[in-house]
Formats: structure tokens, sequence, C-alpha cells
């Protein structure tokens, strides 16, 4: 095949499919954190939705990226693109963070980048998760491998945050599934006629969240640090796996309810990167406020916040927001980072035994 007709190819149509899942994901993420820098988890609703959400919004964006992340080589390509989109924004929005927290706080200011600040663990972690990649795809069970990873890291006290080396652990399984997943397994998905059981899931676990408030703390849903000493070490890791468990299921519930065709969650999900990466920095003045009005707390203030936190995600979405905001959240730096397949050392020409190179 020749360049011309190589470049002049039409491409395929992008999907929605996925791209409204990472819509309808993003929104959720919005709405947790709003709801927990305006302190709503004190309320019976907010609590509940908090904690609903936290079982399974982060699973599933976390299955979706390793989908997305089956064809991952290391590439130079695929390398420039996870230093635009990943690693320089990273170092960007870290010291956002902390300069923000320093104004804020009146403290001084305090560049950490070994500790991600907030929501940027996120990025640290999928770097990780696509660096490791090939490794993944060259094992028999992958998916076994990462299930032991998860449940026997936690055995650490000292797991931590840093480098978010915690959430890298204990969040592999989710990875993992999306890696092993094929296009055929998303087209049964997709197909799958009864799509009112991912509703009657989500339902559920409103429910099982709403009877659990205040016996089951949210935090197990972080999955970002060791066991508490508090409990015994089988039920420690039997938690582990039942978390695991309901991060799938819900996963799979949202997907089963996710539009198939173009929606207005699609532009949401073409820019949930750009939005994940905003949105904590107008919250900011939120979370650490030292005081808030009392009527947030309650039912009617949740609601509030969540039409809010929705209406900030849309505005987020739109391409305005995008444009401006690009030289931030993707800077296009890549080819001043890596190089490309042609910018590599030559190789000698071979030559005769006389010295001159033979005719080609």
């Amino acid at each position: 095949m020749s360049t011309t007709e190589a470049t002049t190819r039409p491409r395929r149509p992008r999907d929605p499919y996925l791209d409204n899942a990472r819509g309808l994901l993003i929104a959720l993420v919005v709405v947790g954190h709003t709801i927990e820098c305006f302190e709503n988890t004190a309320d019976v609703l907010g609590g509940t939705l908090y904690t609903a959400i936290y079982s399974f919004h982060m699973a599933a964006f976390i299955m979706i990226s390793g989908y997305l992340s089956r064809s991952y080589r290391n590439e130079p390509r695929q390398v420039r693109r996870l230093l635009t989109a990943m690693v320089v924004p990273y170092v960007i929005f870290q010291m956002v963070h902390e300069t923000g927290k320093a104004l804020l706080l009146g403290s001084e200011f305090e560049l950490q980048l070994l500790l991600p600040a907030w929501t940027l663990w996120f990025l640290v972690a999928l770097l990780g998760w696509r660096l490791l990649t090939p490794v993944l795809r060259q094992l028999k069970h992958p998916l076994m491998f990462a299930v032991a990873i998860s449940v026997i890291a936690p055995l650490d006290p000292d797991l931590g945050s840093v480098l978010s080396v915690g959430r890298l652990a204990e969040m592999l399984p989710f990875f993992v599934l999306g890696l092993i997943a094929t296009p055929e397994m998303l087209e049964r998905v997709k197909a799958f006629r009864h799509r009112w059981l991912g509703g009657a899931v989500l339902l559920a676990a409103v429910a099982v969240a709403y009877l659990v408030d205040d016996r089951v703390p949210t935090s197990i849903f972080y999955l970002r640090s060791g066991y508490e000493d508090d409990r015994g070490l089988l039920l420690s890791m039997l938690l582990q796996v039942m978390v695991l468990l309901a991060g799938v299921a819900g996963s799979l519930a949202i997907l089963l309810v996710t539009p198939r065709g173009r929606s207005p969650l699609t532009a949401m999900g073409e820019r949930s990167l750009t939005i994940y990466l905003l949105h904590p920095v107008l919250l900011l003045p939120i979370r650490y406020a030292e005081e808030l009005p009392e009527w947030l707390v309650s039912w009617w203030g949740t609601l509030g916040m969540v039409a809010a936190a929705l209406l900030l995600t849309a505005i987020l979405s739109t391409t305005v927001v995008g444009r401006v905001t690009s030289w931030l959240t993707d800077p296009p730096i890549g080819d001043l980072l890596v190089r490309s397949q042609d910018d590599g050392p030559r190789e000698p020409r071979p030559t005769a035994a006389n010295g001159i190179p033979p005719r080609t």
C-alpha cells in the first residue's frame, strides 16, 4: 500500500457507546466530589449516594481504561500520548493544587510530586497500569494474578498513597478485567436485551448503601491502604474480595444502562479527562473552606449540590472550555519529549572488502 493510500483511507466512525459510559461516570465523579466537599455526606441522602457512587464508579472507569489499553505496546506515539495526557498534566495540576492549598490555607507552597493531590492519583495509577500492560498480556492468568496482588498487597501496613502504589495494586483487577475483555464480549453486553437489570443493580447499590451507612465506612471502597488492625485477617481479605465484586457488578450495570447511540453524554465522555482535571480546581475553595452553611446538611441541600455538580460537568464538557484549557489538560509537547521512529540512530551501510558500499 502506498503512503497516499494509507493517508487517504477514511477513518472508522467513533463508537459513542464507551464515550457515553465515560460521560455517565465522569458525571458521577463530579457529583461524588461535590457531595464530599460540601460535607453532604453527613446527611442521610448525601451519605447514601456517596457510598453507592464510590462502590463502583472508579472501578468502571478503570475497566474501560483497561479495555482501551489493549493495543498498548510502548510505541513512540503511545509514549508521546502518555506524556501529553498524563505525566505533564499531572505535574501541572499538582502545582495548581499545591498553590491553591497554600493560598487558601495561608501556608507555604510545598510541591510534592510523589504524593498525588486529591484526585490526581488516577493519572499516576493509570500511567503505571499502561506501562505494565505489555507484561500483563504475557501472563497465562492475568486476572488471577491481579486479584492475588489486590488481596495480598494490603497486608503491608505501610501501603499508602505515595505514587498511588496502594490504589495501583488494589485496583489492578479492574484494569486487567478490561484488558482481557474482547470486542465480542462488549458487543454481547451492548446486545443484552434485559437492560433494566442494570438499573435494578444500581438501585440495589443505593439501597445497600442506605442499610449499611452506619456499619461500613465508605473508605473501604477507596482501595488505597493496608488492612485495618481491628478486623481479623480473613475478614479483611473477604471484604476486599467483596469490594472487588461490588465494583465489577456496578460496572456491568453502568454498561447496561449506557445509551448505545450519540447522546448528551457523548461529549462528556470525549472530554472526560478535561472534566476530571478541571473540576477539582474549581472545588478547592469549598474543600478548604473553614465553615459551610448548615442548610447544606439536608436532603434538599444534597439535591441542590447534585444538580450543581451535573451543571458543572455539562459546562466543563463544552467545546469552548476544552479549547481554552487544552494547553493545560493536553499540552502539545510530545514531539519535544519523545523522538519519532525516524529519529533513532541509523545503522551503518554494509561495505565490501574494498571499503566501497555495495549498490542497492
